[in-house]
Order: structure tokens, then sequence, then C-alpha cells
């Protein structure tokens, strides 16, 4: 589609090709790296921070399944021990002492004795196996992790995706609030052509010193937009460095055409689209996710079996060796484990569990109706829009019209300055107010692909 455009004359075309050059070397001498809106967006995939940490994250949920695997699986433990004993340890008990029996009464006396019973060095070495032989809470606590590892993967699609629709927007907003400061340059330039001509005219006395001031003044209003337009695209672009994890001392020059764009077919069946969408998906993984909480919190009721075989080996001696006094163990057991009560505590977990279900269905059916309406709401939106632009498009052709005859009336001294500035005020809007709409609709676009699951 044809815009009016800024560029209708030759000085201006020129000019802003003096501007694009500026904007590439203005702040160092090192290569510029043209993006448009594609390798932008490519860029920021690969360098953008929060899409690193997001993708860091899901791989912790990954990592769960792990964990719960590990309950299904042996344990084996070893543990080894040498122990050095510092004093002496006895045991004391009371013996008859036949050496002193009474002559005359045969009594035997009790005396107490001694016995050492440890050795200088002792050593110990253990190797235990714990096996699960059977437990339903293990089984869903793997089934959990699974899907809690599936979550994961779809949060991070979710976050990519709302990261790249920011990233597009912030993208076309740069490039809007270039169009504008290159508006401001042109009007910038038309002013000070003016004060020229202006100037020329009176030192031949055909318009007066009024006449000129108003043309110096108008000038001199254009230089502060000018400034203010150069500073909000330089911040803009910064912006999107940061977005794309660019280095903040390069520097980049965007090429797209914000005058382009094409309205297409936006109606669709909301019921076709929004079980495609990933924040749908995502509420849908969260309610089986609750489904398989509750079949595990029941699975309490169940009886565990467990397997455990080791093996002990012991040795003391006063000497510095461990095959002396030696003792092995060698077992293996199977134990059952039967929940008979619990006070109420595993009743309480499986209606909990049930509750935070519901919950969660009721949300995602709350969910479901909200993404309906916000479709809805973008259909209508994207319409208007559209209208929008051309309503804009036909305010602007006519403001160029009448800033071109303003233009050349001027010239012939017919209209006052102060009436060259109002139409050329009126033109400039015009021309923000066109740009400003396209750049809202294709935002919306943005907004309604992500909504239809157009990724």
């Amino acid at each position: 589609m044809k815009l009016f455009s800024i560029q209708g004359t030759l000085i201006k075309s020129l000019f802003i090709m003096t501007i694009s050059f500026i904007s590439q070397f203005s702040f160092s001498q090192s290569n510029v790296t043209i993006y448009n809106l594609e390798t932008f967006v490519n860029t920021v995939r690969e360098n953008n921070l929060q899409i690193k940490i997001s993708e860091k994250e899901s791989r912790l949920a990954d990592l769960s399944i792990k964990e719960a695997m590990s309950a299904l699986l042996p344990q084996i433990n070893g543990q080894t021990e040498v122990k050095r004993n510092l004093n002496d340890q006895f045991i004391f008990f009371e013996a008859p002492d036949f050496e002193n029996i009474d002559p005359v009464t045969g009594d035997v006396p009790q005396i107490v004795q001694r016995f050492k019973t440890n050795f200088n060095n002792e050593f110990q070495a253990n190797i235990l196996l714990e096996q699960n032989l059977f437990s339903l809470r293990n089984i869903y606590n793997l089934k959990s992790a699974r899907q809690f590892s599936n979550i994961g993967r779809l949060q991070n699609e979710d976050r990519i995706i709302k990261i790249i629709a920011e990233a597009k927007k912030a993208f076309l907003q740069t490039v809007l609030i270039k169009n504008v400061y290159q508006i401001s340059q042109v009007s910038e330039l038309h002013a000070k052509e003016n004060y020229i001509a202006s100037k020329n005219k009176y030192d031949n006395q055909l318009i007066s010193e009024l006449d000129l001031l108003q043309a110096k003044i108008r000038w001199e209003e254009e230089l502060p937009n000018s400034l203010k337009a150069k500073r909000n695209y330089l911040m803009l672009l910064g912006n999107l460095k940061l977005i794309a994890g660019i280095n903040p001392k390069d520097n980049i020059v965007l090429d797209y055409d914000l005058a382009e764009y094409e309205l297409k077919d936006s109606t669709v069946n909301s019921e076709d689209v929004i079980g495609n969408r990933i924040d749908y998906r995502l509420l849908e993984a969260n309610t089986y996710l609750q489904e398989l909480d509750i079949k595990n919190k029941q699975a309490e009721y169940y009886p565990t079996l467990d397997f455990r075989a080791g093996y002990s080996y012991f040795g003391s001696s006063d000497e510095w060796t461990f095959q002396d006094n030696q003792n092995k163990i060698i077992y293996a057991a199977v134990t059952l484990t039967v929940p008979i009560f619990s006070g109420g505590f595993r009743k309480s977990q499986v209606s909990k569990a049930k509750i935070v279900s519901n919950i969660t269905s009721l949300e995602k059916q709350e969910a479901k109706m909200s993404m309906t309406i916000e479709i809805q709401n973008l259909e209508l939106k994207l319409s208007e829009e559209y209208e929008t632009i051309q309503a804009a498009t036909s305010t602007g052709e006519t403001a160029k019209k009448a800033y071109e005859i303003a233009v050349e009336t001027a010239k012939s001294g017919l209209i006052s300055q102060i009436d060259l500035r109002n139409i050329s005020d009126d033109y400039n809007r015009a021309e923000i107010n066109l740009y400003n709409s396209i750049y809202n609709f294709k935002c919306t676009q943005i907004d309604f692909n992500n909504a239809i699951a157009n990724y």
C-alpha cells in the first residue's frame, strides 16, 4: 500500500540519507550491523539473557525425573571406620575368693575383679543394599516428575513467546520513533529554508520584520523538538541492544518499512485455536499434575515392601593389623510396612489435594473463557485500527496538499508565517498519527497471532 511520504522532494530524500549515515557512524568507527525484524528476533532468541535463564530453569525441571527414578532403583552404600582407643576399658564383677576361705566357718568371701574388654585398634566395614520392592507412591512420584518436567518445558516456551512478542513491539516502537525523528529533521530543515528565504525577502524589502521574526521563531522552535526526538530514538536503540544481548558499544541500524502492512482475515474459531496455545496447554498440564497428586496422596493407604541386604566386617587387635579377632556378618531382610492409623493425616492430605485439583480445573475453565473473549476483542481492535489507518492516510494526504499549497502561497506573501507554521504542524501531526496508527495495528497483530497460537 502506498502512503504519502515525507520524501516527496529531492532535498528531503537527500537529507534523510544524511540522517541515516549519521545514525550509523556517529558513535564509533566500528562495523555497523543492520537488523530487520527477522534477524533481530533471531538475535533475541540466541542472546537474550531472560531466555537463557528460562532454559536453565527448564533443565532444573528435567532433573526431577532422575530424582524420582532413584527411589525405584537400588541404593548401595558403604562405610569404613578405623578406630584407635586411647585408653583401656574394663568390666568389673564380683567373684569368690577361694584363697581366703574362713577356716572356722568355711565362708568364701567375694572379691571384685576386672578384665580388659577392648583392643587398641578396631576396624569396621559395612556394605548395605536397599531396594524398594513395592510402593505406589514412588510410582506416582515418577509420573508427577515427568509431568513436572513437561510443565517446565511449556513454561519455557511460554516465556520465550512473550519475550519475542515484547521484542517485536520494542523493535517497531524504535522504528516509529526513528520516523518521528526523521520528520522532525525535515521539519527543521524546511523551517530553516523558510527563514533563509524570508531573510532574503526582508533584505529586498518584500516582507516586514515581523514576518522575518516569525520565520526565525518557527525555525528555533523546531530545534529542541529535533533534539528530543533524537534522544528518544537513541535511548530506544540502547533498549533494543539490551533485549537482544548486543554489545552496547556496537552500532546497529534498523532496516524496516513501517508503512508496509496488510490486513489478513482475522476471523477464527476460538474453539479450534485455544487448544494449541502454549499457555492453555500449560493449564491442562497443571490440571493433570493435580490429578496425579490426588493418586499420590491416596497411595499412602497402601502397604510398602522393602528389601535390605548387608555385609559387615569387624576386626580388632592391639597391633596394627585387622586380621585378628574377626567377625563377619551377612544378612538379608524384607520389611512390610502396613499403614494402620495416622490420626486422620492421610485423609486430610487427600482432601486437600482434591480441593486444589478442583481449583485448578475451575481456573482452566475461566482461562478458556478469558482467552475466547481476548480473541474476539483483538479481532475488533484489528478492524478498528485498520480503519484508523485509512482515516489517517486520508487526513495525511489532505494535510500534505494543504502544506504544499501553503508553502507556495507563503512565497508570494499571501499568508503569514504563523499560518504557515500552523499548517506545517498539522502536516507533521498527520504523518506522526499515521505512523502511530500503523504501529498500533502491527502491535495488535502480534498479540492476535499469539492469541490464536500462530507463533
